[in-house]
């Protein structure tokens, strides 16, 4: 199972549609974060578009639809998954 302590804040530059992200939850789950678009909204803040996959460690994985969420929270929150 993937894990890794946040270290620092993402790069919000990085983040780009296709990208993957992922964090650790507690009970041994994996959030994944797949990038769909990065747009701006009406007042000029940028959010992420993405997918989110919950992976649990008996390989079970549940897809939990797209969401958004501002650039900022984002990058705070996902971390670029290792070979991506």
């Amino acid at each position: 199972m993937w894990t890794m302590k946040a270290t620092k804040d993402l790069d919000t530059e990085s983040v780009r549609a296709g990208s993957v992200y992922r964090v650790a939850c507690a009970g041994n789950l994996v959030e994944t974060a797949t990038v769909l678009a990065v747009d701006d909204d009406s007042f000029g803040i940028p959010h992420v578009r993405y997918l989110v996959c919950i992976g649990r460690s008996d390989n079970q994985v549940f897809e939990k639809g797209p969401r958004v969420l501002a650039l900022s929270c984002f990058a705070e929150h996902y971390h670029l998954a290792p070979g991506t």
